[in-house]
């Protein structure tokens, strides 16, 4: 299995780099072969060749160096996803897919517009705080935290019901969103390593891109208690439900 690494040098904040490193070992714990791919700024792409692509946070300055490089491959990129080639998108990455991005100054910047919406940055303003959710694609609660600055409007597949934290827009409960099997979220931690039943549903279908894949259920005992652990403290945390 070959899996992509975009801009894992300057799109890396916040520990994003774990996402990959513990993917890629839960991957050859289920038998699988796995190439890791790292491009960066500069580098020729080719999406067709990836069983999965993935791509963290960074600065608003690198963020939208990434988009001037990303412009000219978004076709190769859209048909990818389109196709159902898993990808992650954490933090500011996933402002990429979108019609537009409008930076703290008022400048418009074009993006891939592999999906209908559109990013504003709050030029005085930051959303930062842990996160409570839920998803369609587990059980499990998920967990993780914000640190942005923008707002994305117009969003029409959530990836995230929020019980805490910032949603896509101020005052909502909808946060990140789902194309195919293309997840794109402002919850960092990173995500994959906070949220082990997100980790199985990712490995699951990566893994069944290689005919004859089964999952072995595996047990992570140290990912699994920080889990637990993180999501009993912020549980408590919780709004009461109305009636309670």
């Amino acid at each position: 299995m070959k899996l992509l690494f975009l801009y894992y040098d300057i799109m890396n904040l916040y520990g994003e780099t774990g996402n990959m490193r513990v993917l890629e070992r839960h991957l050859r714990d289920q038998g699988l072969s796995v190439t890791v791919e790292c491009k960066t700024i500069g580098d020729e792409l080719d999406f067709s060749q990836y069983d999965f692509i993935y791509a963290g946070s960074g600065t608003e300055r690198s963020q939208k160096a990434v988009l001037h490089h990303l412009l000219p491959y978004r076709e190769s990129l859209a048909n990818a996803l389109e196709a159902g080639v898993p990808a992650l998108f954490t933090g500011n990455a996933c402002e990429l897919l979108g019609d537009s991005i409008t930076d703290g100054r008022g400048t418009r910047h074009e993006a891939l517009g592999i999906l209908p919406f559109h990013t504003t940055e709050q030029p005085d303003v930051r959303y930062t705080g842990d996160a409570v959710a839920s998803c369609e694609l587990v059980s499990a609660p998920i967990v993780g935290f914000v640190n942005k600055c923008s707002v994305l409007e117009g969003i029409q597949t959530p990836l995230f019901q929020l019980q805490m934290g910032c949603g896509n827009t101020p005052n909502s409960t909808e946060e990140g969103f789902q194309f195919h099997n293309t997840l794109g979220t402002h919850l960092i931690g990173p995500l994959l390593v906070k949220n082990p039943a997100l980790m199985e549903w990712m490995v699951t279908t990566i893994g069944s891109r290689q005919e004859g894949f089964s999952y072995q259920v595996k047990h992570y005992e140290y990912e699994e208690k920080a889990y637990l652990t993180t999501y009993s403290a912020l549980r408590e945390r919780l709004p009461e439900k109305p009636g309670k």
